[in-house]
């Protein structure tokens, strides 16, 4: 776990890894879309230009829905953020250093910003969609590694406490997090008695399911998936259905394996907001599927 990676002089604030990582992924998406919209020779220039609306329409996207499921810590709690080096305070909002966004905030922000970018350049969504949307899942990829070196979006328990009192892992690979890290604090206030002793003794957290490495997988394999089924598709905006498809059912599954309750819930204990959400985007997907699956064009003209 390395959650900072240095800090900038006199403003003495933080450059966080999982912020580089996100960076990284950003310009890797930026350009497989370039590459691909020069590949089928067609809005190459317009794909650089929307790099900079997808970053902010995700950036203001991910804060928000972040914010909305905090509320009560940004507006009651913790309103107010201090910088000292400047010795000014903003509003907690605005502190973005400090970490606090949502994935799905990030792509329903992204996707407006497409929508209302595409519109303004008049260009063709569905097959533009179809050239952009491949290369997001491996900046995903890159986003939850940057998770694993923040300490954030842990997973649950993955141990048993045999009969000597002694902590075992159930998984060949599971994750601890050291003192510092969200995981450490949370589970130190939240776990049983022998549970802290053990976090005391050894240093780090029981062992936790991988998540984070588990969704960059899955990412990477959707990456793959998207690139395999590019040439092969039937329509225009197939390639962002089965993105979207692919995503919402993996996120609803791993968020199973979730152990970080601050992401918040709908149903608490029950139904979290990313799977509400996953949900939604699932039955949504479903329907536009047939729909541009019953009118559709050939596909074989472009982004195929």
């Amino acid at each position: 776990m390395l959650p900072e990676l240095f800090r900038l002089p006199l403003v003495n604030l933080p450059i966080h890894t999982y912020g580089v990582m996100i960076v990284i992924g950003f310009l890797c998406a930026t350009y497989i879309g370039y590459r691909r919209c020069l590949r089928y020779g067609k809005y190459e220039n317009d794909m650089l230009d929307f790099a900079f609306w997808a970053l902010i329409g995700g950036i203001i996207g991910a804060r928000i829905v972040f914010i909305a499921v905090e509320w009560k810590s940004y507006f009651i709690e913790r309103p107010w953020t201090e910088i000292a080096a400047l010795g000014i305070k903003i509003p907690s909002v605005f502190a973005l250093w400090q970490g606090g966004i949502v994935y799905w905030g990030s792509f329903l922000g992204g996707f407006i910003a497409f929508l209302i970018f595409a519109r303004k350049r008049k260009i063709d969504m569905l097959v533009f969609c179809d050239l952009v949307i491949v290369g997001v899942p491996f900046a995903q990829m890159f986003g939850r590694l940057g998770c694993v070196a923040a300490g954030c979006c842990w997973g649950q328990g993955a141990y048993h406490i045999d009969t000597v009192g002694k902590v075992i892992a159930d998984l060949p690979v599971s994750m601890r997090f050291p003192p510092g890290s969200s995981a450490y604090g949370s589970l130190f206030q939240s776990g049983s008695e022998q549970v802290r002793e053990f976090m005391l003794l050894n240093g780090t957290t029981v062992p936790l399911f991988p998540s984070q490495l588990a969704e960059a997988f899955g990412a990477l394999c959707i990456f793959f998936i998207l690139l395999w089924m590019s040439p092969r598709k039937w329509f225009h905006g197939q390639l962002l259905l089965a993105y979207v498809a692919l995503y919402s059912v993996m996120r609803f599954i791993l968020e199973l394996y979730r152990g970080d309750i601050e992401r918040g819930y709908v149903i608490d204990g029950i139904l979290s907001t990313s799977q509400f959400i996953s949900l939604l985007v699932i039955g949504v997907t479903v329907v536009v599927f047939f729909v541009l699956r019953k009118n559709r064009g050939s596909a074989q003209d472009i982004g195929s």
